[in-house]
């Protein structure tokens, strides 16, 4: 018989944090339309990821330029890198003071809103122009 697991018990062990979510864009401009104007971050960082290094970590042999963007505790990894991702699951969840305002800052700049209605609270999506999908919750 296992014995009873309490999460609590395992954080408190092996305590963690988010340090960055890493994403990927086929436009460096999308960084300044979407991260910087939209979602409000600052970049704090940009570097060149060296082709051997690309190759190691990701399987890509090339060099990518990679961008690290700020806001609160939040920090997002932006890749740049050519052509589009296939369809998936991914997506990031963040809260937002003053939701609908936000949705329609983004809605001003171009991007799809997915507003699925329900009785208790709608389920809100906006994706950027690479497809990564952000689900927006009131803080």
């Amino acid at each position: 018989m296992l014995p009873d697991f309490h999460w609590q018990d395992y954080l408190k062990v092996y305590k963690m944090k988010f340090e960055h979510i890493a994403l990927s864009v086929s436009d460096h401009q999308e960084i300044e339309r979407f991260y910087t104007n939209v979602l409000g971050m600052k970049q704090i960082k940009n570097f060149v990821l060296r082709k051997g290094l690309a190759a190691n970590i990701f399987g890509i042999n090339k060099e990518i330029n990679v961008f690290l963007l700020q806001k609160d505790s939040v920090v997002f990894e932006i890749f740049v890198t050519t052509g589009y991702r296939k369809q998936t699951f991914d997506h990031v969840c963040i809260s937002i003071k003053n939701r609908e305002e936000f949705i329609n800052k983004a809605m001003l700049n171009g991007y799809k809103v997915i507003r699925i209605k329900r009785e208790i609270f709608d389920l809100i999506f906006i994706k950027d122009k690479y497809g990564n999908i952000f689900e927006i919750k009131e803080m």
